[in-house]
């Protein structure tokens, strides 16, 4: 009898152990995971967000939503719907701003740097899309993309006869056979300092970066006050960065020191250095 009520104690002794290990077991697949997730995070998180206006969170929430909203127009251009190329190229292109703003790596930029390139020329005109054009040919020329890539940037230009001061600085730099096309630009408000900027590189190069300098504090983002990005880190939804990306451009086209413009809002310092320490 003792025997059978030993058999008995230890079989219900297992059962229960089982069930606390199975419990354990079912509660450490809930939690371990998101905490590990936490810890990669955390460790991951080693890179700094360049535009601090957002934190890390919501800037990966709205890559999140960029992957959504490009996979939307992707998949309806796939079933034969064509429409919509604008709005995916401009999900593509905020994707983009956000990487750079969170902090993620230069090289990581160029993948979705060539699939705005594929999708621009659908529907670019000036009149609309004449700041897209305008980050994208920077952004190219800071971070010495191909000739090909800048080239399809370059013939939408000249195919729409868009006639710009800036532009043709730019494409001047990469293509020096480019024939300036004007002494104006589209937009002076705030774009008329880069005449300015030009202009003074050619007589007095430290001259060149205060004005440089003072677009950057004072004017550009208050140049832009029409546009519906500005200030909308102040509402905590949607904030894709604020970057003067020109700036950055213009620095290098004109051989600029830019030491005194290094952290300064809106500059894009490690894009115009981003090959430092490779050399």
């Amino acid at each position: 009898m003792q025997q059978v009520l030993r058999s008995l104690f230890v079989d219900l002794l297992i059962q229960k152990t089982l069930k606390v290990k199975s419990s354990v077991t079912k509660r450490d697949n809930a939690y371990s995971v998101p905490r590990l997730t936490i810890n990669i995070k955390k460790q991951c998180t080693i890179m700094e967000t360049r535009d601090k206006l957002f934190t890390e969170e919501q800037y990966l929430k709205q890559l999140k939503m960029y992957d959504e909203d490009i996979s939307y127009y992707e998949q309806m251009h796939l079933s034969g719907k064509h429409i919509g190329y604008d709005s995916l190229f401009n999900y593509r292109l905020r994707y983009l701003l956000v990487q750079y703003s969170m902090g993620q790596d230069i090289d990581k930029l160029k993948n979705n740097y060539v699939k705005a390139l594929k999708t621009i020329p659908r529907f670019w005109t000036d009149n609309g899309f004449y700041i897209e054009m305008l980050w994208l040919l920077s952004i190219g020329i800071m971070l010495d993309y191909e000739d090909d890539l800048i080239h399809g940037l370059v013939q939408l230009i000249k195919d729409t006869e868009a006639k710009d001061y800036i532009y043709d600085t730019l494409i001047r730099y990469r293509f020096p056979d480019w024939k300036r096309t004007t002494n104006q630009v589209l937009y002076p408000s705030p774009y008329r300092i880069a005449i300015t900027v030009t202009e003074l590189a050619e007589q007095d190069k430290a001259e060149a970066v205060k004005r440089l300098e003072k677009y950057l504090k004072k004017e550009w983002y208050r140049g832009h006050s029409d546009l519906s990005w500005h200030d909308d880190h102040k509402y905590g939804i949607n904030h894709d960065g604020y970057w003067c990306f020109e700036s950055g451009a213009l620095v290098k086209v004109l051989g600029l020191d830019d030491s005194s413009l290094k952290g300064l809002p809106y500059y894009p310092y490690d894009m115009v250095h981003w090959n430092d320490n490779i050399k």
